[in-house]
C-alpha cells in the first residue's frame, strides 16, 4: 500500500536511511570555540553539510507527507458535504420538538391556571359557608405522546418532563409555599432589629487563631 502512494520508496525505508545520515554527521561535526583558520574551515564545511541535510529531509517530507495532507483535506471535505444537510434537517426537527414541547408547555399551563381558579372558587365557597379549609389544589395531568420518544441510528432519545416552578403573581401563592428570607432576618437580628413572630437566640461558635 505504501508503494501505491509513495512509489517505489517505502516511508520506513527512507527514514532508516536519513537517520543513518543524522548519526554520521552528527558524529563528523564537532561543535566548539573557533580558534584557528583552519577550525574555521572545516566548521564552515559541516554548517553547509547539515543545510544540504536539512534540504533533504524538507524534500522528502514533502514527498511523503503532501499525498497524506491533500488526500485529508479531500476526504474532510467530502464527509463535511455529507455531514452538513443532515445536520440542518436535525436543527429543523429540533425545532419543530422544541415548538411541540412549548406548545404542550402551555396547554399544561393553561389547564393548570383552569385547576386553580376553580380550587379558588371552592375555597371561597366554603369560607363563605362558614366551613373553610385549605383544599388542595388539583395538578393538571399531561398526556403522555409518543413523539417524545425518537429511534435514531444512535439509539433511542426521550425527552424526560422536567418541571419547575414560574412564579407569575406572587401574592396569590399559599402561605405553605411561602418560605421566609434568612438572609434578610439574619442581617435583623445582627442589628438588633425586632421582627414579629422571629425570637432573637444566641447561638455563639467557636473561631480560632493562631
Amino acid at each position: 500500500m505504501e508503494g501505491d502512494i509513495f512509489g517505489p520508496q517505502r516511508p520506513s525505508e527512507v527514514l532508516t536511511a536519513l537517520t543513518v545520515q543524522k548519526d554520521r554527521i552528527i558524529g563528523e561535526c564537532v561543535v566548539a570555540p573557533i580558534t584557528t583558520e583552519v577550525q574555521k574551515v572545516q566548521a564552515t564545511e559541516a554548517w553547509q553539510v547539515c543545510q544540504q541535510f536539512i534540504k533533504q529531509i524538507d524534500a522528502k517530507d514533502d514527498q511523503f507527507c503532501k499525498p497524506l495532507y491533500d488526500h485529508w483535506k479531500l476526504m474532510k471535505s467530502e464527509f463535511a458535504k455529507l455531514r452538513k444537510p443532515v445536520e440542518q434537517v436535525a436543527a429543523s426537527l429540533q425545532a419543530a420538538l422544541s415548538e411541540r414541547r412549548r406548545v404542550e408547555a402551555d396547554a399544561v399551563r393553561a389547564e393548570q391556571a383552569r385547576l386553580n381558579a376553580a380550587a379558588t372558587k371552592r375555597f371561597e365557597k366554603a369560607q363563605a359557608s362558614g366551613k373553610g379549609t385549605v383544599l388542595p389544589v388539583p395538578v393538571a395531568s399531561v398526556v403522555q405522546d409518543t413523539g417524545k420518544r425518537v429511534e435514531t441510528a444512535e439509539g433511542t432519545v426521550v425527552w424526560i418532563d422536567n418541571y419547575v416552578p414560574r412564579i407569575v403573581d406572587e401574592t396569590k401563592i399559599p402561605r405553605e409555599y411561602l418560605m421566609p428570607d434568612m438572609a434578610k432576618l439574619k442581617a435583623a437580628c445582627k442589628a438588633g432589629i425586632e421582627v414579629p413572630g422571629v425570637e432573637r437566640v444566641n447561638e455563639p461558635y467557636a473561631r480560632g487563631s493562631r
